[in-house]
């Protein structure tokens, strides 16, 4: 999978930047021979060979190996703050559990770091000012 990414990515770099292999690999100071061999999934680069490809192309390394469709899929990393939580009546009155912001899933603890429903990245920064969510009659 990972050779296959760093084909795909600099091929599509390649067809993008209208570079041939030779343009490219000079771009990126690697003989035209291993760039296309990387190219076409036939070499397993060093550490070093993908520094050389991410500055040669001016790219982080995220940027370099994970697909942009995937790379949109894993944003729900970056953390999203907690501001709502929902009430339930309870046998003697009301209890509370926060909502997550990406999914609405009542999650059953505070403080978790990621949402046990969907993944989402949690911020309980300003979660004392979280609105309340109460029951419906």
């Amino acid at each position: 999978m990972f050779l296959d990414n760093l084909s795909t990515s600099v091929l599509r770099l390649c067809d993008a930047r209208k570079l041939s292999y030779e343009a490219a690999s000079e771009r990126c100071n690697l003989s035209s021979r291993y760039f296309a061999d990387i190219a076409r999934g036939r070499a397993v680069p060093t550490i070093l060979t993908l520094e050389k490809l991410c500055v040669g192309f001016k790219l982080t390394p995220n940027d370099l190996l994970i697909p942009a469709d995937v790379w949109r899929d894993i944003a729900f990393r970056e953390p999203m703050p907690v501001t709502q939580v929902r009430c339930f009546r309870y046998h003697h009155g009301l209890t509370g559990f926060p909502v997550c912001p990406r999914c609405g899933a009542t999650m059953e603890r505070d403080y978790q770091i990621y949402c046990d429903r969907c993944g989402q990245r949690l911020d309980w920064n300003n979660f004392s000012k979280a609105a309340i969510l109460l029951p419906q009659e």
